[in-house]
């Protein structure tokens, strides 16, 4: 089924197109990425600081997000994990930030659910790296998250995998939303670079082409990083102003379409597909 037609108007509802927020709530260890890596308690509170910023964003504005998390964070900052358990989606990230191995599918999924007391359905590797997708399936996820379908310069080349919401590997793949056509990418680097105007001119072809937008950031972008050495493209409006720039675009987004959790999407969007 076409992803534009996967929410058809139903009685009474006011807008069929969905809108999934999400973070990836990991420890802050890009500074090493460029020689420098911090601690590990400084990486644990730089993350911990900016997901506290978002939660509070979020709650001023009464939406709910999915939060991608490694066992690593939420081990260290259980109280957060309660947090974003009491209102939002939990999901697994992995075990830690920066390594990964097939078992931490399996690990992660039971540690945060043995910290939340939630069931995780979804999945999201690091840095969107290479793994058995078939993976999935086996350690119980119902989907994933883990493909941003554009060429990112030095890092991936994704131009020619589905940019889609579909199934395979015997879950819902999720793909980060970039625009019909040309692919314009519709992440959190683009959203530091792109002009609001063209970035929210975007964001409505996308909705409206395919009838729903998955957007991510990261906790870390929303604290003040001045104290570490990292280049501009990473560490613009770092803090205070990129959670203006965030609360500007999400209430602009709010009449365009429905927030919704990933999980919540994904199963709406096998039970309208016939896929279960």
């Amino acid at each position: 089924m076409p992803p534009e037609n996967i929410d058809r108007p139903g009685r009474g509802e006011a807008n069929p197109r969905r809108v999934l927020l999400s973070f990836d709530v990991e420890e802050f260890d890009l500074p090493g990425e460029y020689g420098a890596l911090p601690p590990p308690e400084v990486q644990m509170n730089v993350g911990a600081a900016g997901l506290v910023a978002v939660l509070d964003l979020l709650d001023r504005l009464d939406l709910r997000a999915t939060f991608f998390t490694t066992a690593v964070f939420a081990a260290a900052r259980p109280a957060l994990i309660r947090r974003i358990a009491a209102r939002h989606e939990l999901a697994s990230h992995g075990w830690e930030h920066s390594r990964f191995t097939e078992a931490d599918l399996a690990r992660s999924k039971a540690e945060l659910e043995r910290l939340s007391g939630t069931v995780v359905r979804g999945f999201r590797r690091a840095r969107f790296g290479a793994f058995d997708r078939a993976a999935l399936a086996a350690a119980g996820y119902r989907y994933d998250s883990s493909d941003n379908p554009i060429w990112l310069p030095g890092r991936y080349n994704n131009l020619g995998s589905p940019r889609t919401v579909h199934r395979a590997d015997g879950v819902v793949k999720i793909p980060i939303s970039a625009s019909p056509l040309v692919r314009y990418p519709l992440f959190w680097l683009s959203f530091k670079h792109t002009p609001p105007a063209l970035f929210r001119a975007v964001s409505r072809w996308t909705l409206a082409h395919d009838g729903y937008l998955n957007l991510f950031f990261h906790p870390w972008e929303f604290t003040p990083l001045a104290a570490f050495r990292l280049p501009a493209l990473v560490s613009r409006f770092a803090g205070p102003p990129m959670v203006a720039r965030l609360e500007a675009y999400l209430r602009w987004l709010q009449p365009h379409g429905t927030f919704e959790t990933l999980g919540e999407f994904a199963a709406r969007w096998e039970s309208r597909s016939g896929k279960v």
